[in-house]
């Protein structure tokens, strides 16, 4: 999951997926990690209204800790997932080109949303910290049908 400062919308994504995984049983067959492709400063702990968005379906994101995107993130994982066009750009850029079929829009998996972007809510309200966590929700809901499908896992 990747945000610009992996703040507020991929840590959120992260918890939430995560907990989704742990609910379904599939934590131990899918890792999950978030970063940032415009990262401040590394090992922040997420925005406290991201926490407080996520924490009523119990998902605790507390724990979390900013970083910016590595290399190695695009061998790694199986999926890139990012935010909005402008995180796609960035990844893009620095991600090698035979990993470049990893690489997508979160909203992408929920394409009933109608929404191509998870909007940067850090100069928002509790309502935009809320929209954030409508669409990821959706977009999981997506991923993860998408995931048992193409994985076969139940």
């Amino acid at each position: 999951m990747v945000c610009t400062a992996n703040y507020c919308r991929s840590p959120m994504a992260e918890g939430m997926l995560r907990h989704e995984l742990l609910e379904r049983g599939l934590s131990s067959h899918i890792r999950v990690d978030s970063a940032g492709t415009h990262v401040s400063r590394n090992g922040q702990r997420p925005d406290l209204r991201a926490q407080q968005a996520v924490r009523p379906a119990g998902v605790d994101i507390s724990g979390l800790r900013s970083r910016s995107i590595q290399p190695v993130d695009f061998v790694e994982f199986d999926y890139v997932l990012v935010m909005d066009e402008g995180n796609f750009q960035s990844v893009s850029k620095h991600c090698p080109g035979e990993y470049q079929h990893k690489l997508s829009m979160i909203m992408a998996f929920a394409p009933q949303a109608d929404v191509t972007e998870v909007p940067d809510p850090y100069y928002s309200n509790k309502a935009g910290f809320q929209q954030v966590y409508t669409f990821l929700e959706q977009a999981i809901t997506g991923l993860l049908y998408t995931l048992e499908k193409n994985h076969s896992l139940h």
